[in-house]
């Protein structure tokens, strides 16, 4: 499970990422109203622009709670169109596992030496830590985006720069706070996401794309 691969918070690291994510209180049920024309057009715009970035990196701080458990570490992430090379790492040399996939395949080998294959992420990452992660949606949502083409439309809050402030998409509401300036691209800095069954707490401390990095 997962305690063996990431840390459980201890009272004082949940201290620190309270003081972090400060402000950060469970996200409600919302109805958007319609954007105005200049920002629906500066929407159009970003998410045109984020979309055909297709390769990139990150490197992110991760807090994740259940009813249960909370754990915390490091997360990188690898996107080259579509395979991906997944990291998570607890604090101190705790553990950690790394996630290599595509489409139709993932395989996850843990620091303690083990290796799983599986087709479907979500069900191995479920299956060996105990928690549900859209990862396929996750790699949209953590660039400030919806996954395009999806069975029900999402929805959408904007802030005056025609960002996306909040968004709601298969049972998940995420919550964007702070942007930073990625080359030519404004990305994520801050994320929060919940379903009611679990939250994630992002910090994302670099973005690298084939322009370069910040």
């Amino acid at each position: 499970m997962i305690l063996s691969l990431l840390q459980r918070i201890a009272p004082w690291w949940l201290l620190g990422t309270v003081f972090l994510f400060s402000g950060c209180a469970a996200l409600s049920p919302f109805a958007p109203e319609p954007p105005s024309e200049r920002i629906a057009q500066l929407w159009q715009q970003h998410v045109q622009s984020v979309n055909a970035q297709t390769d990139w990196t990150l490197s992110a701080r991760i807090a994740a709670h259940s009813e249960d458990d909370g754990w915390n570490g490091k997360l990188h992430w690898r996107q080259e169109k579509n395979t991906y090379q997944v990291s998570f790492n607890a604090p101190f040399g705790q553990g950690g596992l790394q996630l290599d996939g595509g489409p139709q395949y993932v395989e996850m080998r843990t620091s303690d030496g083990q290796t799983m294959v599986a087709e479907d992420v979500e069900s191995l990452l479920y299956q060996h830590l105990g928690w549900r992660l859209p990862l396929h949606s996750l790699r949209y949502w953590v660039r400030g985006v919806p996954v395009p083409m999806s069975d029900k439309a999402p929805l959408l809050a904007f802030d005056e720069e025609g960002r996306l402030a909040r968004l709601q998409q298969s049972r998940w509401q995420i919550e964007y706070l702070a942007y930073r300036q990625v080359d030519r691209l404004m990305l994520p800095r801050k994320v929060y996401l919940e379903n009611g069954e679990l939250s994630v707490r992002l910090v994302i401390d670099r973005w690298e794309s084939d322009d370069g990095g910040h």
